[in-house]
């Protein structure tokens, strides 16, 4: 009875009588008499593919890739491959996905431009390769499943033939992408400004929120102050009025206080006023009287001064006599008058005012006019000079 073994990387598979079974990875089993054993690989394969083809405009394009499938069914796909050798059912499966994967690919690059190509290898072209080896391994129109799993698939390069070509394209490429980084530089500080634009905007329209919102508290807490303003001037306008109602009774009561009280009072009030004015009347005769009495006491005191003083002039002439007869007598006396020649006409000429002075003297004095004859005489016989 044989040994067989599978290893770590191998599914062991056991036939006997036109059924296969698994009996899983790095196992070891004894087969039993008319059995075979098939090893399939466990472990993901990788498998390089390279093309040439031209694309729609003419140029010759080449290309490289890689896929990577995986048994998962081992059953299912030593039934459609002889994994007998196993390194020979491996080459099987990857001979056949590689010619799907191609002839798919070609089409779709048979259909495009160069630039196309280029620019979709990661894309477009990778997205064919996938799909094709997926619908492959998935039993395509049979419907029949193969037991594989596409892990990958990527048209990894993509190379111009012609080197004069593939040099020009390459400056032309270049400077392409240096327009296009230029172009995504400018992009990118359009974007930047722009967003700093909305930032900034984003900003004043909060800003603006927030200054509409202050602005709607400033005015509801305006309007709440206008309705207390209000609400007080009215209850103050009520207080007023019903302070002005009070005053108004009270007023009122007073006045008919008043009016009461002078109606009870009234008589009493014209007696006493009555009363009053005889009172009056006879205050004002009695002062008229006084002011009659002054006048005559000033009238009596005025004519007394007046008598007084007209007897102290009559009194002054008679007082003062004496004094003058005297005064006069001192003038010649102890004189010796001696007049000769023309001193003796002048006083001959001065004799009147002597003779009209001892008259006033007399007068004065009431001395009869013979009295002072003598000494009138012996006055006017004073020796003169002849």
């Amino acid at each position: 009875m044989p040994f067989v073994k599978a290893g770590s990387g191998e599914y062991l598979l056991v036939g006997k009588g036109g059924t296969l079974e698994n009996k899983g990875t790095a196992v070891q089993a004894w087969l039993k008499p008319g059995s075979i054993y098939i090893r399939v690989p466990s472990t993901k394969v990788e498998a390089a593919f390279e093309f040439t083809q031209e694309t729609t405009d003419g140029i010759p394009l080449r290309f490289k890739g890689i896929f990577v499938y995986r048994v998962t069914d081992p059953t299912t796909a030593a039934r459609h491959f002889d994994f007998w050798q196993i390194q020979e059912g491996v080459a099987q499966v990857t001979a056949l996905l590689t010619h799907i994967l191609l002839g798919e690919l070609r089409d779709a690059v048979s259909h495009l431009s160069m630039a196309e190509c280029i620019e979709g290898r990661k894309t477009t072209l990778t997205g064919v390769a996938a799909r094709s080896l997926e619908a492959a391994v998935a039993g395509g129109g049979s419907g029949e499943a193969w037991g594989i799993v596409i892990e990958a698939a990527q048209v990894a390069q993509v190379f111009i033939v012609d080197p004069r070509l593939r040099e020009q394209l390459e400056a032309q490429t270049r400077n392409e992408i240096r327009l296009r980084a230029e172009q995504s530089n400018i992009l990118t500080q359009q974007e930047t400004q722009l967003a700093q634009m909305a930032s900034q905007t984003r900003v004043d329209e909060r800003q603006l929120a927030k200054d509409q919102e202050d602005l709607r508290r400033a005015e509801a807490l305006d309007m709440a102050r206008v309705a207390r303003d209000r609400r007080k001037a009215a209850e103050d306008l009520a207080t007023a009025q019903h302070a002005m109602t009070l005053e108004g009774e009270r007023f009122g009561a007073e006045m008919a206080a008043d009016e009461a009280r002078m109606a009870a009072e009234g008589p009493v009030r014209l007696v006493k006023i009555e009363q009053e004015r005889a009172a009056l009347g006879q205050e004002i005769e009695l002062r008229t009287l006084q002011t009659r009495v002054r006048a005559l006491e000033v009238e009596r005191d005025l004519l007394l001064a007046r008598a007084q003083q007209d007897l102290r002039l009559q009194l002054l002439p008679v007082e003062q006599a004496p004094r003058i007869v005297e005064s006069a007598s001192h003038v010649l006396q102890g004189a010796n008058l001696s007049v000769y020649g023309d001193d003796a006409r002048l006083l001959g000429q001065l004799e009147p005012i002597f003779d009209l002075l001892a008259h006033h003297v007399r007068a004065a004095t009431g001395v009869p006019v013979g009295a002072n004859a003598g000494a009138a005489d012996a006055a006017g016989n004073a020796p003169t000079g002849g």
